[in-house]
């Protein structure tokens, strides 16, 4: 019996020796170890509908455990995994060389510096992926691609039927947390939560604003929840239903501007093998939501007063208007008439945009809020993190939330209720890792001027790579500007660095 036929045989039956997903894939990594320059086996999940990948088990030689941990995806990298030209069987040599693959691996398995990886499939439906990893970069060439390629049966059909029932748990939790919303909105609860407090004044003016077409402008500090405003005014429009398309104006490159916006035909520059819609036209019939428009350079701006005058675009090589049937709600951090003062921004295009303001205050400013604000994040959260049920909280760290200054607004509440229910491993939620003051205690006054001290003594003996650690910041750099790179305020400023240079190692680290 050949070595292929061999290993095939004891693999199936490993595979098929125990109901604990976990279990089995230690056996099958034992026999497989000796065939491969491996440090270890897992099998992540693909899960198209939540746009997430579901990390489900992981094996060494020193043991294996089961994974219930749910990353978030973004649209590209769903596209990506969708890709039907995407190979079956891959190989790795540095997990850099693919955006999707870091993402998950620097936050499940962060010592994996090479992989080779098996599409499981059944009946054309893209399941996930069973991969071997090694710790060191370049460990894996053909000829283990082409022997791990024999496993896509066992692999793929062990890991569906080992799956449903642990896969119907998470549905049941998804379903809970479902339930919960639907029992609140049944109470009366409008789903913006603080739309009865520190939000009442922002949700009377989305209802009296949403049944028209006129252009909305929201203000706002970073971080406050613009895009959840803009989104409200969707919902209560009459475009309800209809596309809502979110554009973050910050993250565009100058030189693409115009090809993302309004789209560009065949044959209009080098690349364009075929017509490309931009986000106006995707948005047609419905709504587009332009964030942080107070970065659009002032070429930008003249076209997009053109298309709030016309309702028409042109796209990027073609000469014929194409007409527009959209709502536009814009939203910035910045203050515009201002920079209409220092000439950053056109005059013509502010009276446009400024038909209706609505400014959202920042949390510090609606500090009754939080409460709410924590246990609807806590609610969210859960089945993303496999909690069977809310953590509690004390007193004393809900008061201690309550105090804290919150200078990235709702952004930073929801990033320190994610990292303390991380942290509690089933227990109750801890938050004194933010360093505020608690009852009876002076909130400290901010000058914005006071320097970030990372101070390496407080790590552990548990190092993580430096491209790793490189990456986390830089992830935090943009939630706190954004997702803006370039431009005053943006992550490049606050980093110090010049924006090529960042978005350059950004790409090398797999953010870009």
């Amino acid at each position: 019996m050949s070595l292929e036929l061999s290993l095939y045989r004891e693999v199936t039956q490993t595979l098929s020796s125990s109901l604990q997903i976990e279990t089995a894939l230690k056996a099958c990594f034992a026999e497989l170890q000796p065939h491969f320059p491996a440090d270890g086996i897992y099998i992540n999940l693909f899960l198209p509908a939540s746009q997430e990948i579901q990390s489900v088990a992981v094996a060494d030689a020193n043991g294996a455990k089961q994974l219930d941990r749910r990353i978030a995806l973004t649209e590209e990298m769903c596209q990506l995994l969708q890709d039907p030209d995407r190979p079956l069987v891959r190989i790795l040599t540095d997990v850099h060389q693919d955006p999707v693959t870091y993402h998950v691996l620097s936050q499940v398995l962060p010592q994996a510096r090479s992989v080779v990886q098996l599409r499981l499939k059944i009946d054309d439906t893209h399941l996930g992926v069973a991969a071997l990893y090694a710790t060191r970069e370049g460990a894996f060439n053909n000829r283990h691609a082409d022997l791990f390629r024999q496993f896509k049966a066992p692999f793929s059909l062990v890991t569906a039927f080992n799956l449903q029932s642990r896969n119907m748990l998470a549905d049941n939790a998804h379903l809970a947390s479902e339930n919960r919303a639907l029992r609140r909105s049944i109470a009366g609860q409008d789903e913006v939560v603080g739309a009865r407090n520190g939000l009442k004044t922002v949700m009377e003016q989305v209802e009296a604003i949403a049944p028209l077409e006129s252009t909305v402008l929201i203000t706002g500090q970073t971080g406050v929840g613009k895009e959840v405003i803009a989104n409200a005014i969707h919902q209560r429009s009459s475009r309800t239903g209809k596309p809502f398309i979110k554009v973050n104006c910050g993250a565009i490159p100058d030189s693409l501007i115009d090809s993302e916006l309004f789209g560009y035909e065949k044959g209009a520059f080098t690349g364009a093998e075929k017509r490309k819609q931009g986000y106006f036209e995707q948005a047609n019939g419905g709504t587009i939501f332009l964030d942080e428009l107070g970065e659009l350079p002032l070429s930008a701006q003249v076209r997009l007063l053109r298309v709030l005058q016309n309702r028409t675009i042109v796209r990027v090589g073609g000469v014929e208007p194409v007409e527009l049937d959209i709502r536009v709600v814009a939203a910035t951090h910045r203050d515009l008439a201002q920079m209409v003062q220092t000439g950053d921004f056109r005059e013509d295009l502010w009276y446009r945009l400024n038909v209706f303001p609505i400014d959202i205050p920042g949390l510090n400013q609606r500090r009754q809020d939080i409460p709410l604000l924590v246990h609807h994040f806590m609610e969210q959260l859960a089945p993303r993190l496999g909690f069977k049920q809310l953590p509690a909280i004390s007193g004393e760290d809900m008061m201690r939330l309550q105090n804290h200054a919150w200078p990235g607004n709702v952004r930073e509440l929801v990033n320190a209720v994610e990292r303390a229910m991380i942290q509690s491993r089933g227990g109750p939620l801890d938050f004194r890792f933010l360093s505020c003051p608690v009852a009876g205690h002076a909130i400290p006054e901010n000058d914005g001027e006071r320097p970030v001290i990372i101070d390496p003594s407080h790590a552990t003996d548990m190092l993580v790579p430096l491209d790793v650690m490189t990456a986390k910041y830089m992830e935090h750099a943009l939630r706190l500007t954004g997702g803006k790179i370039h431009g005053p305020g943006g992550a490049a400023e606050r980093l110090k660095i010049h924006p090529n240079t960042l978005r350059s190692r950004m790409k090398k680290l797999g953010l870009l």
